[in-house]
């Protein structure tokens, strides 16, 4: 009989506890599927870990009840209301200690993910309600992305990628991909940031040139594909 108390498989850093684990599995599994079902495959190479660590990871948390349970070992993994409701309480925490970080300590934003991921598996949820009290309950963190407070997603609107909008396009910047600290360096440097108008100056496969207040600006085309907008 296998052993109901046996941690699941995966390496953050140092830390490999049960409980890590177990939280990172189910925000990943909630952003990946945004509600819908997720393939092991696309969980391994989201988590950079292996299919057998998504393999064993799934059999236990659906005996934890976190996961529906699947009729085969192959079927997708889809959350049960139980791990929804974790999951968007770890989003919760996650976006509002990037925000803290940020506005208060002022840690530079292509390092808040990677803190706030250290850091939200210690504090309990008061602390983070208490922390949104702190900061005048934001709508939304750093990178753009909506704060849930209950337990259901703060709803976003439809946007689009930088990179996929035609030239001449007026647009607002709504969000950045936040899993590129790199990434994240250069468009802050850039100042394309949440909140910031630009257009669309001219683009090929690998540069695309926006016009940002006075100023023109090159991003690279896969940094351009990390900024999600709303067109003016």
């Amino acid at each position: 009989m296998a052993n109901k108390s046996a941690p699941l498989v995966l390496a953050v850093g140092s830390d490999r506890s049960a409980s890590r684990a177990r939280e990172d599995y189910v925000k990943a599994i909630h952003q990946l599927g945004d509600a819908g079902p997720v393939k092991a495959a696309s969980l391994a190479r989201y988590l950079g870990v292996s299919r057998v660590s998504v393999s064993k990871a799934k059999r236990l948390l659906e005996r934890e009840g976190l996961l529906e349970a699947s009729p085969t070992p192959s079927s997708p993994l889809y959350l049960s209301g139980r791990g929804r409701k974790l999951a968007i309480a770890m989003v919760r925490r996650h976006r509002l200690l990037e925000t803290f970080l940020y506005r208060l300590l002022q840690v530079p934003l292509e390092r808040v993910h990677a803190e706030a991921e250290r850091i939200e598996h210690v504090i309990s949820d008061d602390i983070a309600l208490r922390i949104a009290e702190l900061l005048g309950r934001p709508e939304c963190d750093p990178h753009g992305h909506p704060i849930p407070y209950g337990d259901r997603d703060a709803r976003s609107h439809p946007t689009k990628s930088l990179a996929s909008v035609p030239v001449g396009t007026r647009a607002r910047v709504v969000s950045l991909d936040d899993r590129d600290d790199a990434a994240i360096e250069a468009l802050a440097a850039a100042r394309v940031l949440p909140g910031a108008s630009l257009m669309v100056e001219s683009k090929d496969a690998r540069r695309l040139r926006v016009r940002l207040g006075d100023r023109s600006i090159a991003l690279r085309a896969g940094h351009a594909a990390m900024v999600r907008v709303a067109t003016l």
